[in-house]
């Protein structure tokens, strides 16, 4: 990890909900959701499919009532085009990654009812309380923007308060009824269209009797501890989690679905962007199934999402590859498929260690000798 520099940048006066844009897309995050990882592939919770991206490139923390970006890249984080080690963030920043010009990243102070406004596709904070009886606000709570985009996280967390819900058998109208989120914004959480404020997750977790924190740490696959036994509830078990996780996995690839029917064609000058972004989502949601799939107690429900996943993967990878600006690693991928080699056999035939194909199938950046390696082997297999 690298030093933290005060010299840049000036506190915040008060920890706030932060809005993070990258590339037209917004976030909205608060501070019990740190830290939260910008990187080029999966764990990072955002994903920026570009080569100049580390895997993890930027991590933003808090630091008692401060927002502070910390670079954990190899190509650098640029502040008005100066390498910054790290900074604190303040209203209206904006971070270049990988180069002074490169990716750039803009954050904002979201106000409490700010969230509303954010570009498509964002995670959105609702509208319910802060503290004290004044505090309800009885808005709709749906998102604005495109309402395809499924953050699988979010549609993981918002299946568990679902299936929790239902096993206490509490209608969505009771906690309207009882000022603990709004039937608007319910909703929307339990199909992971948005992300509830911090107070409102605190009344869903001492509703649904799960210790604090338990809802964030779900979203971000973490390890929840059980309950005590002489509690009235039992945290979700593997067994449990199964048909919540299923649900979810379900939710996320209906997502990408929709965002794969939205498309342009592969001649157009937006596809490649566009197409990318699908594919880092199908890579990442496999990640997470695969890993369901290998619990026993989840494996029936999860196996047949994981195979539909990978059916959309192959066959967006194969559409890709028919574009004028297909990546190497996408023509790689589409030659190997149709050549019938499994990974394992391609890599063989090129002398690379399986991993590296992966990558550079992946278009993760790889070494002068790998990309070698793989423009011979696709001339080979062409």
């Amino acid at each position: 990890m690298k030093e933290f520099d005060t010299t840049v940048g000036s506190p915040l006066a008060v920890a706030q909900s932060l809005v993070i844009t990258v590339g037209g897309t917004s976030y909205t995050v608060e501070p019990v959701d740190a830290p939260i990882t910008i990187g080029r592939v999966f764990p990072a919770q955002i994903l920026v499919p570009d080569q100049r991206i580390s895997r993890n490139h930027l991590r933003l923390e808090t630091r008692g009532v401060q927002w502070v970006a910390v670079d954990y890249s190899s190509n650098g984080v640029f502040l008005d085009g100066a390498s910054v080690p790290s900074v604190f963030v303040t209203d209206g920043m904006t971070l270049h990654l990988g180069h002074p010009e490169g990716i750039a990243v803009r954050f904002t102070f979201s106000a409490p009812a700010a969230s509303a406004a954010m570009s498509a596709p964002t995670i959105r904070t609702d509208a319910a309380s802060d503290d004290g009886e004044d505090g309800w606000d009885d808005e709709s709570g749906e998102v604005t923007g495109n309402n395809d985009y499924i953050d699988p996280g979010v549609a993981r967390a918002g299946a568990a308060v679902a299936a929790r819900r239902r096993e206490l058998d509490i209608a969505q109208r009771t906690l309207a009824r009882d000022k603990v989120m709004n039937a608007g914004a319910l909703i929307a959480f339990e199909k992971g269209r948005s992300w509830p404020r911090r107070t409102t997750l605190a009344k869903l977790e001492e509703v649904l009797g799960w210790p604090s924190g338990t809802i964030s740490r779900i979203r971000w696959g973490q390890r929840t501890e059980p309950i005590n036994s002489d509690e009235r509830t039992v945290l979700l078990t593997n067994s449990s989690q199964a048909p919540f996780m299923a649900q979810a996995l379900e939710v996320a690839q209906d997502a990408v679905g929709n965002q794969i029917a939205s498309l342009p064609t592969p001649s157009d000058a937006e596809y490649a962007q566009r197409v990318a972004r699908v594919l880092a989502d199908l890579r990442r949601l496999e990640h997470v199934a695969s890993n369901a799939a290998r619990s026993a107690t989840a494996a029936a429900e999860v196996v047949p999402i994981l195979s539909a996943v990978r059916r959309q993967y192959r066959q967006l990878m194969l559409q890709a590859a028919r574009s004028p600006q297909a990546t190497l690693g996408q023509q790689l991928f589409a030659a190997r498929h149709r050549a019938e080699l499994t990974a394992e056999e391609a890599a063989n035939a090129a002398g690379l260690p399986v991993h590296a194909l992966a990558a550079v199938e992946a278009d993760e950046p790889v070494d002068a000798q790998a990309t070698a390696a793989a423009h011979a082997l696709l001339e080979t297999l062409a």
